[in-house]
């Protein structure tokens, strides 16, 4: 890195290790153990303890990668500018991109929450039409939040640290009393005896994949300030652990409290979206409630802060590596601030607060962390062989075994999620595949690429099709459905997939070369000059317009196409029309879940190939045309 680029990146380092801590707790505790603690409590029961351990492990052991990578490395930028010195170009490019659709989805999740929250505490009476208010009351909070850390990025840190003091203090009244006073004062919820029922080793899981978005924020939130740490050697690695160890024991004290208070069957507050309010209610009455319901409202507004922040740093690194416009650098030199990156990110924001689920956010934010929390630990190895010059004040043990070992767990958890989650996160994919290929790579491999997405796609789907046909068990709730779908919509996809075979031939050997081939061979006066093997050859203007309709043709069908697939994948998952029960192999039974999930993926990514390669069909034979070839 040459010295100009280390004075752009490099900022004045005055942040110390107590606000570092302060920080990467408050990035940790959003509203999401607020909201999600409830729905964790009623699939695992007391099995949420070790769900929560499970998280604060996997956060761990990534954090001491985090460490060794932001003392020999401590630029701006965060995970993306880590996984860049590790990887670089294309993998750089996607961990990126997936990071800040991560820090927007994680800044969703807290601006539904802190609307679902407002609601249920201040206004309960309107708690049957929260879905109604809670998105403009969601979409309100980002617009606030956007002026707020537009004004100053110092003033969004220091509020966020100084928010957190609070807050700590908050949960600490409600651990100690939860402990010391709910004996006396709750003795008809206090039940102990519950921390000794019985949990699943599946909901375990389970719950861990849905809490961790309660970790996420902190290494990689804690990584953005990698460039403001006064004596980064020392202060890093000491940050990240204090960070995880101190949010982990508050998770754990607070789980704690709701469990041993919440009755005689705590599963049944998995209803509530206040749950530790109504704990607290339990315990101190109504000044527990709302000082809770100030807590949790204080949480998420935390939580909006860092995740918009730092998906605008993200957004501000990838334009600084020319992955995406470079006026987006632009900034604002009273605050700071770019504000294209910001409206940018506020705009995508507000489009998920709208369409997507809280749930549905909450999952999709883990799915993605999880691969960007395995970019970090891989990079690691490759920075510790490819840059073995650089100082190292912290090294991070085990290694390479427990950087893989991570990297690989991380990536094998983000399937366990919901389907709709990991479907989400395979269309966040696709985009940053699309894009970057329509932007940064040539003509040849654009067209190559997505010719094998289609043929692997197509000899998947295939497959796939045989056996659901001859294997599967088709339901419909509506009388006749079943029919319609097995013998017509299905073979309707067969008859789009082999034509998508003839299309990934065209797109390997365009169909004016074949023309050309075989006007060589049958009509010889057409060759104007023939130099043996190659040949300039004059077609008449019929056969060159005949060409261009037959792709024009082939381009608007591939189109019609995807439109298709995606209908039937809105009859599997949005209306719940057709559902495939399950798969029977012999003595093997494949659920319905994991067969909807394998079909829905082969669906998405034959009908993304599908669209875009029409798109391009259309696109260059107009080059074509308008060129006069």
């Amino acid at each position: 890195m040459s010295d100009q680029e280390q004075q752009q990146v490099l900022p004045v380092r005055d942040l110390r290790i107590s606000q570092g801590t302060l920080y990467g707790i408050g990035c940790g505790i959003g509203g999401s153990i607020f909201i999600l603690l409830g729905t964790a409590i009623t699939v695992a029961g007391p099995g949420v303890l070790l769900s929560l351990i499970l998280g604060g492990v996997i956060v761990f052991l990534t954090a001491l990668n985090y460490s060794e990578l932001s003392t020999s490395l401590p630029i701006s930028g965060g995970s993306y500018s880590l996984s860049k010195e590790g990887m670089g170009g294309f993998s750089a490019f996607i961990t990126g991109f997936f990071l800040w659709v991560a820090n927007m989805a994680t800044c969703t999740f807290s601006a539904l929450a802190f609307a679902i929250t407002i609601i249920d505490i201040f206004f309960p009476f309107l708690t049957s039409l929260v879905i109604f208010f809670s998105i403009p009351i969601a979409v309100i909070s980002i617009l606030i939040m956007a002026i707020f850390v537009f004004r100053s990025h110092k003033l969004a840190i220091r509020t966020l640290i100084n928010s957190t003091k609070v807050l700590l203090a908050i949960l600490s009244i409600f651990v100690i009393f939860g402990f010391l006073i709910a004996p006396i004062t709750n003795v008809s919820y206090y039940n102990p005896g519950f921390l000794y029922s019985r949990t699943t080793f599946f909901g375990i899981i389970q719950m861990f994949s849905l809490l961790f978005i309660c970790f996420t924020s902190m290494t990689t939130n804690i990584a953005y300030l990698n460039s403001e740490f006064k004596n980064p050697a020392r202060s890093i690695p000491i940050v990240n652990l204090l960070a995880i160890f101190i949010t982990l024991g508050i998770y754990l004290s607070i789980t704690f409290v709701v469990l041993i208070n919440g009755g005689p069957n705590p599963a049944g507050l998995g209803q509530s979206s206040v749950i530790l309010a109504n704990i607290f209610n339990n315990i101190l009455g109504p000044f527990g409630f709302y000082l809770m319901g100030i807590g949790a409202i204080i949480s998420t507004l935390i939580a909006m802060n860092a995740s918009l922040g730092s998906a605008v740093s993200i957004l501000e690194a990838l334009a600084r590596d020319n992955y995406v416009p470079k006026r987006i650098l632009k900034v604002k030199k009273k605050t700071g601030v770019p504000p294209l990156a910001l409206v940018i990110t506020i705009m995508i924001i507000i489009v998920f607060t709208i369409m997507i689920d809280i749930n549905v956010v909450a999952e999709m934010s883990s799915f993605i962390y999880f691969f960007g929390l395995a970019a970090v630990n891989f990079a690691a190895v490759r920075i510790r062989y490819k840059r073995i010059e650089l100082d190292r004040p912290f090294k991070a043990p085990f290694f390479p075994y427990l950087p893989l070992i991570v990297g690989s767990i991380c990536m094998i958890l983000a399937f366990s999620l919901s389907l709709i989650a990991v479907v989400l996160g395979v269309i966040v994919g696709l985009v940053a595949l699309s894009y970057y290929l329509l932007t940064f790579a040539d003509r040849p491999s654009i067209t190559i690429t997505l010719a094998g997405i289609k043929l692997l796609s197509v000899v998947g789907l295939g497959i796939l099709i045989w056996i659901v046909n001859n294997f599967g068990l088709i339901s419909s709730p509506i009388p006749g459905m079943n029919d319609v779908f097995t013998y017509g919509l299905m073979r309707v996809l067969i008859f789009f997939c082999v034509f998508a075979i003839g299309t990934v031939v065209l797109d390997l050997i365009p169909l004016r070369e074949f023309v050309y081939f075989f006007t060589k061979k049958i009509d010889k006066d057409s060759v104007a000059i023939n130099l043996g093997s190659a040949a300039i050859i004059s077609l008449d203007e019929k056969k060159i317009q005949i060409i261009h309709y037959v792709n024009i043709i082939i381009g608007i069908i591939q189109i019609i196409a995807s439109f298709f697939i995606f209908f039937i994948m809105a009859l599997l998952i949005g209306f719940d029309t057709v559902s495939i029960e399950n798969i029977t192999i012999g003595s093997s039974i494949i659920s319905q879940a994991t067969s909807e999930y394998i079909f829905f993926s082969l669906l998405l990514l034959f009908g993304i190939s599908l669209f875009f390669s029409g798109l391009i069909y259309l696109y260059r034979n107009r080059q074509t045309m308008s060129s006069g070839l």
